[in-house]
């Protein structure tokens, strides 16, 4: 699933030369993306609040958007302190008192005209008072700006700045009202995105670190420590929603995002590197500290700010740099060190930067090199790379409140905001109310649960296995256990036996264990040698259907290549784990549910999926797909994003998912391989899977086993996409289907999933979560679209996140109460633990699929299909799947 701040990928670039004429013929009709059939009456109902506030919007005139240049090109927040700077001199007379809307880019935006079309405007930016010198170099170079042309310096400092305002557009405010009212929306996004840039100049004029509809700043709660010096800041979410009760609503969220800690270059490294002495650093971790570091901007000893492009290869008292200087009209040079030149020239004490590499603040072909001890992190610069186990953790114990802090930290925080007071807020006559909106949410029943030996339906969104037996339990003649941990054999021999014995409780039958313990001088190996041996020279002679892998520690470096090797050279189903000080049967058992289920079991079954009767899908033979694509982290732009589609096989049973994946590149979200053409032949995902379904379902007395009904569960698409997914990716399923038999024309659902958002609901009276299986469809839903919040998990940490289910097509007629329960029946299918999740399974499992597949990455060594390139953007291609798990759940 993906990163809140993530933006869509730009489109591609025109190719050179003059544009071609289109062929002539009708343009291809748009797929329309369905309309709202109604609400949902099944369940009890409850008043819920929910963090939207309603708002009253009556535009007076239109909005004109000015387009803005400035020269020379400067970043973002440099831009708001000239905007700012330009209101202060010009705003009186020349602007007339106008207000504007600034985005901090090349947008702004006024109620009704500026008393001109087109102006430039002189801007000159003073340096802040008691700053010292501008740069501190061993080169002679001007600043720079962003594209790398000099600024325009002043003598005695400052910048002076050309800024051009063009007219561009002017934009319908009133199609707001038509998009209320369940109409096109047309230009109604561009409206409600002037709102939110309108809404945005509250915290800009606060100088909080802005990033897409949030802000952040120190000061607006407890500054987190997170580790290995990143830190957690609280902001908030902000942005107006169109809703199906006739009005805009403001949604207002907490949120937190990591920054950089503010601290002097060394310390950050110490702090980062868990190191007190950083001379004691190795070259490797050298390696780590210049990725860290590239990017940041620092602070020197006399103010100047520089950004980091990376380190010196030598240390400071061997950089060598040519001092110029002039004798009169002669030039002169001399050779000296960087650490000899601050010591000496500038009359600078350095303690601890002899022996240490330097800070390049230059560029590529002219670095400029400072001493670590001289510089300091500046505040606020947002830490984009993935957090590790341990930051992470951190981070989520520290961004957790519980839905009554949550409630009361976002009330007090619209109260403090006190946006009808903003005079550019009332420009735009905009009135929001400061209490949270109250709502109308439904109940659900829970489904009931078939087991091996009983059938219960579940309290609380929760089960459990204690005298239960798996509906469908396993058989495995030979298995083995690989022990690369520190446990000696006759410990790990222990837990095996005592998981035969859990696993026998529950219904499973393990045969005789085979215990391998790693060869005591294959520890100093690399992780991959290390693996090799274990799988092709120690286990081989076993021939286990099964391995438990007992590892040293979590997040080991062991991992990625034994699931590679395992799932993609051997085709052998594994499970890992990291045993605690005292294993308990209740550990046991949650690993013996994920081993039934890789292995082809069923845990449990919901009860109507049992008896056939779930609404449309039992009825006829019926493939439930979920999609996914995972995303490299946002440091690591190069790593390819992983697709995932997985779908269920076994029909009438809906508990069985198997997977596909495949590499596509960076950040791309739509999914590419759903359906190919190879060497003249059609293929891909969405055909190989069907393949599988006509292998494995279980339909008595049926000929035809191809699924008369395709329903697809999308994870992980914004709104924004949702016209990308219609024309690409059910074209693709379309396609898929006709490739495999001329004129098969399956009926087909597409509903997307949403977790990344920011609508909370709090019980109307009374403290804590929701309770599990609410569902809203009215008031803050859309007021056009088919969509609906469900809430069907237990919150028993933090305030529960409902996921936000938009169906976007719908060719099997389901009702909206069909629909709804078929969503939250699938909730209680996801069969690695005994409760309900937050979305559906199938959804869920796409999304294991392609984050686990994506170890398959992990090691990009010499002669590895992992290595190889594919396609002209050359995308490392993942290796293929063993055909042995291509139907089993060895991901899960």
């Amino acid at each position: 699933m993906e990163d809140p701040t993530e933006l869509p990928p730009p489109p591609p670039l025109p190719p050179p030369g003059p544009p071609k004429a289109p062929a002539p013929g009708p343009p291809a009709k748009k797929i329309p993306q369905m309309r709202r059939i109604g609400t949902g009456s099944k369940g009890a109902k409850c008043d819920l609040d929910v963090n939207h506030f309603r708002v009253k919007f009556q535009p007076r005139e239109d909005v004109y958007h000015y387009n803005v240049t400035i020269e020379p090109a400067i970043k973002r927040p440099v831009c708001r302190k000239v905007m700012k700077k330009l209101y202060e001199v010009y705003g009186v007379q020349t602007l007339e008192g106008k207000k504007f809307a600034y985005d901090g880019e090349k947008s702004l935006f006024s109620v009704g005209p500026l008393p001109f079309t087109n102006k430039d405007f002189q801007v000159s930016l003073d340096d802040d008072p008691g700053r010292g010198p501008r740069r501190i170099s061993v080169e002679r170079e001007e600043p720079v700006g962003s594209d790398g042309r000099p600024s325009q310096m002043r003598r005695g400092g400052g910048r002076d700045f050309l800024v051009k305002f063009e007219y561009a557009a002017r934009v319908n405010m009133r199609a707001i009202d038509a998009v209320l009212r369940g109409e096109t929306e047309g230009s109604a996004q561009d409206a409600i995105r002037v709102l939110d840039i309108m809404l945005r100049e509250h915290a800009a004029k606060r100088e909080y670190l802005l990033i897409r509809d949030c802000y952040f700043h120190k000061s607006l709660g407890p500054v987190g420590e997170i580790g290995e010096g990143v830190q957690s800041w609280r902001g908030y979410h902000v942005s107006f929603r169109p809703s199906s009760g006739g009005c805009l609503t403001l949604n207002f969220d907490l949120s937190t995002t990591t920054v950089i800690k503010p601290l002097p270059v060394m310390q950050f490294i110490q702090e980062h590197c868990k190191i007190q002495d950083i001379r004691k650093l190795r070259d490797t971790d050298w390696q780590r500290v210049k990725r860290i570091l590239k990017g940041l901007v620092i602070e020197t000893y006399a103010g100047r700010k520089q950004k980091i492009i990376g380190l010196s290869p030598q240390p400071c008292n061997k950089t060598m740099f040519s001092k110029r200087s002039r004798n009169g009209d002669a030039e002169e040079s001399v050779e000296l060190t960087v650490h000899d030149y601050f010591v000496n020239d500038k009359k600078l004490t350095l303690t601890a930067s002899a022996n240490l590499p330097c800070l390049d603040v230059g560029k590529a072909s002219k670095p400029i090199y400072l001493p670590l001890e001289l510089c300091k992190l500046v505040e606020g610069q947002r830490y984009k790379r993935t957090l590790n186990g341990n930051q992470t953790k951190n981070h989520l114990d520290q961004a957790r409140q519980s839905p009554d802090e949550r409630r009361k930290i976002v009330q007090d925080a619209m109260d403090v905001n006190n946006y009808n007071a903003d005079e550019l807020v009332q420009e735009f006559n905009v009135v929001i109310d400061q209490r949270m909106a109250r709502v109308q949410g439904r109940v659900l029943e829970p489904p009931s649960l078939v087991f091996g030996n009983k059938e219960e339906k579940p309290g609380g969104g929760r089960w459990n296995f204690n005298s239960k037996k798996m509906k469908v339990a396993v058989t495995i003649d030979k298995w083995a256990v690989a022990n690369f941990s520190r446990l000696p054999g006759p410990a790990v021999e222990a837990i095996a036996k005592q998981l035969q014995s859990v696993c026998g409780q529950k219904g499973m039958t393990l045969g005789a264990v085979n215990v391998v313990n790693e060869n005591r001088n294959m520890i100093h190996r690399s992780a991959e040698d290390r693996v090799s041996d274990m799988v092709f020279q120690q286990l081989k002679q076993y021939k286990p259907q099964f391995v438990l892998a007992v590892l040293p520690e979590k997040s080991s470096e062991l991992y990625a290549p034994f699931k590679r090797i395992c799932e993609t050279k051997i085709g052998i189903v594994t499970q890992c784990i990291v045993p605690p000080r005292q294993v308990k049967d209740q550990y046991l058992t949650n690993v013996a549910l994920k081993i039934n289920l890789k292995t082809g079991g069923y845990n449990t079954l919901l009860s109507q999926e049992d008896k056939r009767l779930l609404p449309k899908v039992s009825a006829v033979p019926t493939v439930i797909f979920g999609l996914d694509v995972s995303h490299g982290s946002p440091g690591n732009a190069s790593s390819p994003s992983i697709a995932a589609a997985v779908a269920s096989m076994q029909w009438p049973l809906m508990s069985q998912y198997a997977p596909r994946v495949r590499a596509q590149p960076a950040r791309t979200e739509m999914i590419e391989g759903l359906f190919e053409v190879v060497d003249g032949k059609p293929g891909g995902m969405v055909m190989e899977l069907l393949k599988d379904f006509f292998s494995t379902c279980q339909a008595p007395g049926m000929n035809d086993r191809k699924p008369q009904q395709i329903v697809i569960y999308r994870d992980g698409v914004s709104e924004s996409q949702f016209e990308q997914v219609l024309e690409k990716e059910l074209i693709a399923f379309k396609k898929a289907c006709d490739a495999l038999e001329s004129g098969y024309n399956p009926k087909i659902t597409l509903v997307v999933v949403q977790k990344r958002h920011h609508t909370r609901f709090f019980p109307a009276r009374g403290g804590g979560n929701v309770r599990p299986g609410t569902i809203v469809d009215t008031e803050v839903c859309h007021p056009r679209d088919n969509d609906f919040f469900l809430m069907s998990h237990a919150g028993l940490i933090g305030t529960t996140r409902p996921t936000h289910y938009h169906v976007l097509y719908d060719e099997i007629g389901f009702s909206v109460d069909e629909m709804q329960h078929l969503t939250h029946s699938l909730c209680y299918s996801f069969a690695r633990c005994t409760t309900a999740v937050s979305c559906v399974a199938p959804a869920y499992y796409a999304h294991l699929a392609a984050q686990h597949c994506r170890n398959f990455l992990d090691n990009d060594h010499s002669g590895s299909e992992s290595s190889s390139m594919s396609g002209p953007g050359k995308v490392q291609r993942l290796p293929a799947i063993n055909p042995q798990l291509n139907k089993k759940m060895f991901y899960a």
